[in-house]
């Protein structure tokens, strides 16, 4: 032991005379700072937008509730194209209120599809894909391109400063004629260079994980305790403790070869690129050759289809006139009831009839991007890249499994609202102050947090079984070693 913390004492004196950790330290911290303030600032917009969402629906419905109160007291004449007491205009757009997936604590770490898929949906009782199918439908895979945040500087760059400080561990000392008279010393070279290692993985690993920890403690530790997340942090940073020390490892592996230092950094840097580089490109090629991503030409074909067949079988309903505009007595009602005009009957018909005709055809998309995340679960190990961005995007609330978690309860929510509207559309029942009341509010239900841990523990458990092979291996080789001398 006494021998190891010298050579530990030693190691960390080099390293502070010539500078070299000083700078690599110097520029981690600045880059994990600078993706941390873009991880800040993109969630506090979208928390600021969430709530400003909420605010303006308040607002929305309080000014509808005023107006309808003004109508039944005969002090306002409604319109024919915003009458609230309709429920054809109120569900249809006029009174639609959003679902919201609220933003996770621990979502600057990783930002995640967030840039991407929207966490609100504005739910009205026309049909589905008019709100909620926008957007291309990707590739989990195809955003690990994304924003400047935390998880692209642990997961791309990181490797990158750990191979800066350790890809010659072993091949400067051969090179300048010191390690045999290190190895001269009641040393082996096994405590040599765990010893060397060690002194470079311990700076690192601490700045790494308290660039992590430190912001959210001091900025969001209150949000992150109140929402029961603390246990998510500390997996968070299980994860980036594995993954830091998985690329340690490998340069101790690539090091036990005895290689020069030029040959070790080229190794390395060949090895980065395929695991962070070239695998997830091979997994988004695999998984979208097994699991085609789902067309959006193919939906909006589908859906026209549909709506022209709606418009063929409703015609005469769409063909009627506009007495509702020119004759004010339609706009109120009488003993309760409203005369919803046929046109507005016809179009909540050819809403509901693409619901239910595209509803089969939904249902497969969700099916295949599920599909595609399960083959990303399923092929992951293939990169600790892969395990470690899949699993931080979990920890952080921004990975694909919430998102298809957040539609599917959307999808319940439309359902609710328009079994709301459909007896008070069909009937013609006028809505009223009450009935605001009474209308559908989204709740949120957070994916279970046992499915979201363990599965982020499975991931960081098979980068530390890596860890252990390469130890091994590299401890084996140094023992072997006779050539590196």
């Amino acid at each position: 032991m006494k021998n190891f913390l010298n050579i530990l004492h030693n190691e960390w004196r080099i390293m502070v005379a010539d500078r070299s950790l000083f700078l690599v330290s110097l520029l981690l911290i600045f880059l994990l700072g600078y993706a941390l303030f873009i991880g800040f600032t993109a969630t506090d917009v979208r928390e600021d937008r969430i709530r400003e969402l909420a605010v303006q629906q308040e607002q929305k419905l309080s000014a509808t509730a005023k107006q309808i109160s003004l109508i039944e007291s005969g002090r306002e004449m409604p319109t024919a194209f915003s009458n609230p007491l309709n429920p054809a205009l109120l569900g249809s757009g006029q009174g639609a209120l959003h679902a919201v997936m609220p933003v996770s604590p621990l979502s600057p770490i990783a930002l995640g599809q967030s840039d991407m898929l929207p966490d609100h949906y504005r739910v009205s009782i026309r049909n589905k894909t008019t709100f909620m199918y926008q957007t291309e439908n990707e590739n989990p895979w195809n955003l690990l391109t994304g924003r400047f945040d935390p998880v692209f500087v642990l997961v791309y760059l990181l490797p990158l400063f750990i191979f800066a400080v350790s890809y010659n561990l072993v091949s400067s000392e051969k090179e300048q004629g010191t390690l045999r008279m290190q190895l001269s010393q009641p040393v082996t070279l096994q405590l040599l260079m765990i010893a060397k290692l060690t002194a470079r993985m311990v700076p690192v690993m601490i700045i790494s994980i308290l660039a992590i920890t430190l912001p959210f403690l001091i900025l969001r530790g209150t949000a992150v305790i109140a929402s029961g997340q603390l246990l998510y942090g500390l997996v968070a940073v299980l994860i980036v403790l594995a993954y830091a020390l998985f690329w340690f490892m490998l340069a101790l592996f690539i090091n036990s070869f005895g290689f020069s230092s030029a040959g070790n950094a080229l190794i390395l840097v060949g090895i980065w690129a395929f695991l962070v580089l070239v695998a997830p490109v091979l997994l988004n090629v695999y998984v979208s050759r097994v699991s085609p991503a789902p067309s959006r030409i193919e939906l909006a074909t589908e859906t026209r289809l549909i709506t022209i067949d709606g418009l063929n079988r409703y015609q005469e309903l769409l063909s009627s006139d506009y007495r509702h505009v020119q004759e004010s007595s339609m706009l109120l009602p009488k003993d309760g009831r409203f005369e919803v005009p046929e046109r507005l009957q016809a179009f909540y018909l050819i809403n509901k009839s693409v619901d239910e005709k595209v509803g089969t055809l939904l249902a497969d998309f969700e099916t295949r991007l599920f599909a595609q995340q399960d083959l990303v679960e399923r092929f992951g190990f293939v990169s600790p890249a892969i395990l470690a961005y899949e699993g931080l995007l979990s920890i952080a609330g921004t990975g694909t499994r919430r998102y298809q978690h957040f539609t599917g309860q959307v999808n319940e929510y439309h359902q609710q609202w328009k079994d709301f509207f459909e007896p008070r559309i069909t009937s013609g029942l006028a809505m009223t102050v009450a009935d605001l009341g009474k209308l559908p509010r989204f709740t949120w239900r957070e994916l279970d947090s046992g499915v979201v841990l363990i599965g982020s523990l499975m991931k960081a458990l098979l980068i530390f079984l890596m860890v252990a092979v390469l130890f091994l291996l590299g401890l084996r080789n140094f023992a072997k070693a006779t050539d590196i001398l």
